[in-house]
């Protein structure tokens, strides 16, 4: 008797939980969807030759299967329909691994979506990107962690300027879309 009411109590407590847990990230979530920063330029040499008023970028590393390739594939198709109202809209995958080869980023980034752009960075150009943009990087032998947020710049006279920062995956194509329409429009 005493071992049914325990697994009772147990077992409410249990779905207890599994109701709280969304009502809790969904609260959390509707703070942490987009960060407003608006700092002024950052690094960005491989902007130099972008004319887009708005660019979205990804920092990873090619061949990243946890964060990277699930992150990629649910941008890809979100990517095509900002572009519907947004189409001079840019997007960079800059890789975070300067030991792989320098044309690996540029086809990495493609195989998501033709118009993505990757972006083959040196050790020194990540430290810098890694101080300008906060990035949470650790690296071992074989992986390196980082965070999975995207990025958006927005052009100001000759430079880009951080706007936005999604950090809730998936990513809020509506808060997008609401941040693109205030900020380009």
């Amino acid at each position: 008797m005493k071992k049914t009411i325990s697994g009772v109590i147990l077992l409410s407590m249990m779905l207890g939980l599994l109701m709280l847990f969304p009502l809790i990230a969904g609260l959390m979530g509707q703070n942490t969807r987009s960060i407003e920063v608006n700092i002024p330029s950052v690094s960005q040499p491989f902007l130099k030759k972008e004319h887009s008023p708005a660019v979205l970028l990804y920092f990873g590393y090619v061949g990243c299967t946890t964060v990277c390739i699930p992150a990629l594939n649910t941008m890809a198709p979100m990517y095509t329909r900002l572009q519907q109202q947004y189409p001079s809209l840019g997007f960079y995958f800059v890789n975070l691994n300067p030991t792989q080869p320098s044309d690996w980023p540029q086809s990495f980034a493609k195989s998501f979506h033709p118009d993505f752009h990757g972006v083959y960075a040196t050790k020194t150009e990540v430290e810098q990107l890694e101080r300008d943009f906060n990035l949470a990087v650790t690296a071992n032998d074989q992986d390196i962690g980082h965070s999975s947020n995207l990025y958006l710049m927005i052009k100001e006279n000759d430079h880009y300027t951080l706007k936005h920062i999604y950090n809730t995956h998936p990513y809020d194509e509506y808060q997008i879309k609401q941040d693109l329409q205030r900020l380009v429009a």
